[in-house]
């Protein structure tokens, strides 16, 4: 059992009947179990083989490079990497004259942002000028590829889209909505690169489909890599099993996100008490204390990825992957405009996510996850996969369930969370705390999905046009090319009225007949056809069980007082989570 950064390095070679059914060796990697007659080799135990010759012949294949062949590497190096991707546009010669011209693309900015119909002439351009569409829209700068003659449509299109979404609240839902009906409440609107979609129908069917993805957030091409990292998980295009994708969602699953690994259910099993032991005197309104909130996700998120309780001090350094959420929506014209701040401030927040991995001495496990990797997906450096890694279980582990938490304690206190969209929340017939809290005690998990499909932590999502593709946008017929940027609309999704009849779906009733089908984390979590959405939050479990142990404190319970317990849900596999992958 060899050893890497005083943890071991997990190695599994596969029989010939299970190659058949477990074709990814990663998997064995992760889980405790034997893998049918030859040798496993896992962090708590050992089988013995009973096929050596075979054994011996999967471990020259599979065999990944030993310690010393791996580097730790450098952080700063991986951040301060050569910039990819960036459209001429976002040119520093571009933003020094947004900043000559600031208060005349202000004035535009303001009546864009405020008048619909200003705004869908900045988006797409208007009838009422003869080529607009091509020539001053932002459509038409994309679709020339964003040059930078064309520079001066996007310092206004920034500026109207910024301006609109403070108008409305600072809610991205409430921004959506208010795009989707300037655009005359069709099935498409146009928004930053793409073109976005919202009925449920079409995000279902894009869920179920292969995604063509790319380096996006936001239907805006992502800045990497220096915010974020150049092959994040979510840019990683669908693929099979020797794809970039599903090694890297394989890999995550096997080392932390396997619920029914030994050491999950130990660590769920002991984070309540952790959780009692850090926060003293509970109560519903401590759930209002957002830096405490952020503070305690981090914590959990962390105990249960690494089996490792985090002090105060490094509790808030992760929590700024809730604090910065606002800088990953952000085009890199406007990150420059703005000096780079909230760039130097992710950079920062990376950089000192990887010092606490090392600090806690976890940084083993990136070793051994690198070498499981196939060759062609293999990092030059470990710190880069660890840095992927951690942006992932910070941006979405972490950020997300930080905003579960936040939405069901708003909830639980009949108030609307920040940055919600106020208008489109009713509290039906909990329009008290005392009923709220009732409510969740009958069943947490229905309440807490609930709460998520109304204000759900991710609104929505980027994938691309997979073949040329006629839209209507306000009236007029486009064909826009493959690989044009798609937007699915998550939180507009979970209100069609076409899916969610029984109950208005802007009145909150956990008891709602189709709750498992709100597209909330990415799929339908808990719905018969779960397993086909490939790409459903593989972290879905985990952020269920945190939030419900946090709120649970905070109500001063515990979890056999309620009629779904801690871990009580059933567990769901799909995709590479299964033991014949799609």
């Amino acid at each position: 059992l060899k050893q890497i950064k005083g943890q071991p390095h997990l190695l599994v070679a596969a029989g010939p009947e299970e190659a058949r059914q477990e074709p990814s060796p990663r998997r064995a990697a992760g889980a405790m179990a034997s893998a049918g007659g030859t040798l496993v080799e896992t962090p708590t135990e050992q089988v013995e083989s009973k096929d050596p010759a075979g054994a011996a012949q999967a471990e020259t294949a599979a065999t990944p490079p030993s310690t010393e062949a791996m580097k730790w590497g450098s952080i700063d190096e991986v951040l301060n990497a050569d910039l990819i991707d960036v459209p001429q546009d976002a040119w520093y010669i571009s933003v020094v004259c947004m900043w000559f011209t600031c208060l005349y693309n202000l004035i535009q900015g303001i009546f864009g942002g405020l008048v619909k119909m200003v705004f869908v002439c900045f988006s797409v351009g208007t009838c009422w000028i003869p080529c607009s569409d091509k020539l001053c829209s932002a459509m038409g700068s994309v679709l020339m590829g964003r040059p930078l003659f064309m520079a001066f449509t996007w310092w206004r299109y920034v500026l109207s889209a910024l301006i609109a979404l403070v108008a409305n609240g600072k809610s991205r839902l409430a921004l959506f909505m208010w795009e989707w009906e300037s655009f005359g409440s069709g099935d498409y609107w146009w928004h930053g690169e793409g073109v976005w979609c919202w009925k449920y129908v079409d995000c279902e069917r894009i869920l179920k489909s292969y995604q063509d993805r790319k380096a996006a957030f936001g239907a805006v091409r992502a800045c990497i890599p220096d915010l974020f990292p150049t092959n994040l998980l979510i840019f990683l295009p669908t693929g099979g099993q020797e794809s970039h994708w599903y090694q890297m969602r394989d890999l995550l699953h096997a080392f932390f996100l396997d619920t029914g690994l030994k050491d999950y259910r130990t660590r769920m099993t002991q984070l309540p008490g952790k959780v009692r032991e850090d926060w003293k005197n509970p109560k519903l309104e401590d759930l209002s204390d957002l830096p405490l909130v952020q503070r305690m996700v981090s914590k959990c998120i962390f105990w249960m990825m690494f089996g490792k309780w985090v002090s105060d001090v490094d509790a808030d350094v992760l929590a700024k992957w809730r604090t910065l959420a606002s800088q990953f929506i952000l085009p890199r014209l406007v990150h420059r405009f703005l000096f780079n701040l909230g760039i130097k401030k992710v950079k920062q927040t990376r950089a000192e996510t990887v010092e606490i991995v090392k600090k806690y001495e976890v940084d083993g496990v990136f070793y051994t996850m690198n070498g499981q990797l196939g060759e062609k997906y293999r990092k030059k450096t470990v710190v880069e996969l660890c840095d992927e890694v951690m942006f992932a279980i910070g941006f979405a582990g972490i950020g997300g369930t930080c905003a579960a938490v936040e939405s069901v304690g708003s909830f639980l206190q009949c108030k609307i969370p920040a940055e919600s969209a106020a208008k489109h929340i009713k509290w039906g017939q909990y329009d008290t705390s005392e009923k709220m809290v009732a409510k969740y005690k009958a069943n947490p998990e229905k309440y807490i999905k609930e709460t998520c499909r109304m204000d759900p932590p991710v609104t929505s999502a980027t994938t691309a046009l997979m073949a040329d593709t006629k839209i209507t946008l306000k009236g007029k017929e486009y064909t826009f090319p493959k690989h044009l940027l798609n937007q699915y609309v998550l939180s507009m999704a979970n209100r069609d009225e076409s899916v969610f009849k029984d109950v208005k779906p802007e009145v909150f009733e956990p008891d709602r007949e189709h709750l498992n089908k709100a597209l909330t984390w990415n799929g339908a979590f808990g719905a018969s056809d779960e397993g086909d959405f490939p790409r459903i939050c593989p972290g879905r479990y985990l952020s269920l069980d945190v939030t419900r142990t946090i709120v649970h404190h905070a109500l001063g319970i515990r979890a056999e007082e309620t009629a779904s317990t801690l871990n009580g849900h059933e567990v769901r596999v799909v995709g590479n989570e299964r033991e014949t992958p799609i």
